[in-house]
């Protein structure tokens, strides 16, 4: 691989890669190569470190063996002095980077006649011999400082200028900083005005807390940004805080992952969007770890390899406190799917927390990061960082399509504020807000959803109810007009439950009554109905017993009439003899 070109009008200016991460952003591919940058700092600002990476990323990674001019200290301690970097120097490297110990002895020092042909000298033979093409001068000022006066001091860096421009390696000069200054001590001075780029570092404590700020002061032929950016060592070496670009860009994604709580998920119309950020505020005791440790939880039941960043409170603390309200990390954990680490927000300053965070996420492939608080990053003595290095991981995140629940803490004071300690509200794609609501003597959970971007989400206050069995929310109860929520709630439910039986009884005993009058009345109408048809049928039988009697009679007189027949049949006869004639 070779140093990147970067075109700059009708000309081009190579630049050197660092293989440090951030810088080369920052400086549009990273050194001028084949040119001279002064690396200038105070004690413990990094600057052997910094010349290092650059030296290890040309041979390891360009294909540009190197050589380390040591002044101050011995080569091969210089190389001990990596070992707790993650970019530790094999056999194979070493052959590909020389070292010259240029240290001077205390005789030749006393003598006071020496000068830096010998040693040029040196590097023109070993530079050939390797065709070497970057330099490191580490700790040029230790030489420098040994010369007699400043005018000899000058001679001999110019002279040093002069055999680097003919060599056309890329070279890195380090230099300490007087006190309080960013600088070399004035007897040399001019190594900035010589140098085609310079590069300051500082170490700063502050409120005990060990701060890192580097500065591009100078890139001749090329634009570059002079403001200060924070940087950390850490097991990667240095990290320079991202530079943010002026357009942004994220890929965004339509599919909803689960809160981990089922009636939030429906409050926000399926849960989070994949890949974007959320944020949890609220005052100590709202449950905001409670509802980042539910979405961790439901990521890892999902096999999604989630971080879990907490701050001032260790890993065993957190999985046993929300097993209680039935959140189980600890088969997560077991099993890898689920790290959780925590980090003392003390200790470091915000950038030296957000390398840590970015290297975690490295390292675990996560597709989920849960940072409880994001707030305490503020707690450092820097806290005008807290806010840079906040949008910093949740830009990161994002970037690359990972899901992001963070919470915030606010003061006791703010119990009502929706005001965030760093300011990354605006940043976050959803915005929830936790706070006490104070009713019937007691204070009850109360969670809003102030913003969900591109989510339908509802706009009610609800109750945050905590169990042993889990975590839900508690549908709107009001009574004329106040949402009741806790005890008072429950009272003024019971006496509508007591209500809702009384009135279900009543209902019930009217009801049955009416059964029974219906069951009474049918019963009656059924003897009605029997003693009707007993009458119906005497009477029937009275008609029936009429009519045999008239038909009997009719019968009967007949049977007289034809038995009296012959007496009516005679004078009917006799009536019919003619009368005789006299």
């Amino acid at each position: 691989m070779k140093s990147r070109v970067r075109e700059h009008g009708k000309t081009s200016l190579r630049r050197a890669s660092t293989g440090i991460s951030g810088f080369d952003e920052l400086t549009g591919g990273g050194l001028p190569a084949g040119r001279v940058t002064v690396v200038l700092g105070d004690v413990g600002s990094g600057k052997t470190i910094f010349g290092m990476q650059a030296l290890i990323a040309g041979a390891r990674d360009f294909g540009e063996p190197g050589i380390l001019v040591a002044f101050e200290e011995r080569g091969q301690q210089v190389f001990e002095n990596l070992h707790g970097f993650e970019w530790k120097i094999g056999a194979a490297d070493q052959k590909k980077i020389g070292v010259v110990d240029a240290q001077l002895s205390q005789a030749v020092v006393h003598g006071g006649d020496f000068d830096i042909i010998g040693l040029l000298s040196m590097l023109s033979a070993k530079t050939k011999e390797m065709q070497a093409k970057r330099l490191l001068l580490d700790g040029l000022d230790v030489f420098l400082a040994n010369l007699p006066d400043p005018l000899h001091a000058r001679r001999e860096v110019f002279r040093l200028r002069e055999w680097l421009q003919e060599n056309g390696a890329t070279a890195l000069i380090t230099a300490k900083t007087g006190p309080d200054e960013l600088r070399p001590v004035r007897e040399y001075e001019f190594l900035q005005y010589m140098a085609d780029c310079v590069v300051t570092l500082q170490h700063r404590v502050v409120g005990g807390t060990a701060l890192r700020f580097l500065r591009v002061a100078k890139y001749r032929g090329a634009d570059h940004s002079a403001n200060e950016v924070p940087f950390s060592i850490g097991r990667r070496g240095i990290e320079v805080a991202p530079v943010h670009t002026t357009e942004l860009r994220h890929a965004v994604s339509s599919e909803r992952v689960s809160t981990g709580i089922e009636r939030l998920d429906v409050m926000l119309a399926g849960g989070y969007y994949r890949g974007s950020s959320t944020l949890i505020s609220g005052v100590p005791g709202t449950a905001k770890t409670t509802l980042a440790t539910a979405f961790a939880s439901a990521a890892s039941n999902r096999k999604e390899r989630t971080l879990l960043i907490s701050f001032d409170e260790s890993p065993e603390q957190i999985v046993r406190n929300v097993a209680s309200v039935g959140i189980i990390l600890a088969p997560h954990v077991k099993s890898g799917i689920l790290k959780v680490c925590s980090l003392r927000s003390r200790a470091a300053g915000p950038e030296a927390h957000a390398a840590r965070i970015r290297a975690l996420l490295r390292e675990h492939s996560a597709k989920n990061l849960v940072i409880d608080p994001i707030s305490a990053l503020a707690q450092a003595p820097a806290d005008n960082l807290a806010e840079e290095a906040a949008i910093q991981i949740l830009d990161l995140a994002k970037s690359q399509g990972i899901t992001s629940v963070s919470t915030s803490l606010l003061g006791n004071r703010a119990a009502f504020s929706e005001e965030t300690p760093i300011g990354i509200s605006t940043v976050a794609d959803t915005w929830m807000h936790l706070t006490y609501v104070n009713q019937g003597g007691e204070r009850n959970r109360a969670l809003t959803i102030i913003k969900s971007r591109g989510t339908g989400h509802s706009n009610q206050v609800r109750e945050l109810i905590l169990a042993a069995s889990g975590v839900t929310l508690a549908d709107v109860y009001s009574v004329d007009g106040e949402v009741l929520m806790g005890t008072l709630r429950w009272q003024r439910e019971d006496e509508g439950r007591r209500a809702d039986e009384r009135a279900a009884r009543d209902a019930g005993l009217r009801e049955r009554e009416a059964e029974l009058a219906l069951v009474e009345t049918e019963a009656r109408a059924q003897v009605i109905a029997g003693e009707r048809a007993i009458r119906e049928a005497t009477l029937e039988r009275i008609r029936v017993a009429r009519q045999e009697e008239i038909s009997q009679a009719t019968a009967n007189a007949t049977e007289l009439r034809r038995r009296r027949g012959a007496d009516g049949s005679r004078r009917n006869s006799a009536k019919k003899v003619p009368r005789r004639s006299s």
